[in-house]
């Protein structure tokens, strides 16, 4: 991204040839202080992310209201079980799966739609691995509150919902009261329960 050959930027930072050429394979070998100075060499800053690993995601009261208030109105021909792990030894996993004998129905729970997009994608994502484990079809629900705020949020993607999130709340919501199959993806808007 700077311009120079690997000789050029490993001049730069102090270091060989051929400890650029490794850093640029992932070689987990090399010191994070090397790292460093190769960054900065190639005018950048190198940074850090945490991820979460085994912990519940469900880790806010907000979120963990909304799941209960689902798992509430739940007829008895669904199954619940929060915090499922996406595939054998990951560390993703999905908010919550429904399952009945016919259907398997992925949820995530999202108190806050800050990056809409990216949010479905990420479930679509899970969704994906979640169906290779299970080698069966899942279907997606994105349950948010239902407030004025989210559903303003949602107004700018409404093309793209009824594309790939085709059943509405109300469907969904009767399905899992009823112990029917809930038939394809959709947004369910969901009122915390207090208590």
């Amino acid at each position: 991204m700077a311009g120079l050959t690997q000789a050029q930027l490993g001049s730069v930072a102090g270091v060989t040839q051929q400890l650029v050429s490794l850093v640029e394979r992932g070689d987990p070998r090399v010191s994070l202080d090397v790292r460093s100075r190769l960054a900065a060499a190639s005018g950048h800053e190198l940074g850090w992310r945490l991820y979460p690993v085994a912990t519940v995601r469900l880790r806010d009261s907000g979120q963990l209201g909304l799941a209960q208030s689902i798992v509430r109105s739940l007829h008895a021909t669904w199954q619940a079980r929060l915090e499922v792990p996406v595939s054998p030894g990951s560390a993703q996993a999905a908010d919550m799966m429904l399952a009945r004998p016919d259907e398997l129905v992925q949820v995530e729970v999202e108190r806050s739609l800050v990056d809409f997009q990216a949010q479905l994608r990420a479930a679509q994502l899970k969704r994906e691995s979640l169906a290779r484990a299970h080698e069966r079809p899942i279907r997606l629900v994105i349950a948010v509150p239902d407030t004025s705020t989210t559903r303003a949020r949602l107004i700018p993607h409404a093309e793209v919902l009824r594309a790939t999130m085709p059943v509405p709340s109300r469907r969904i919501a009767s399905a899992l009261r009823s112990g029917e199959r809930v038939g394809g993806d959709g947004i369910l808007f969901v009122r915390a329960h207090s208590g």
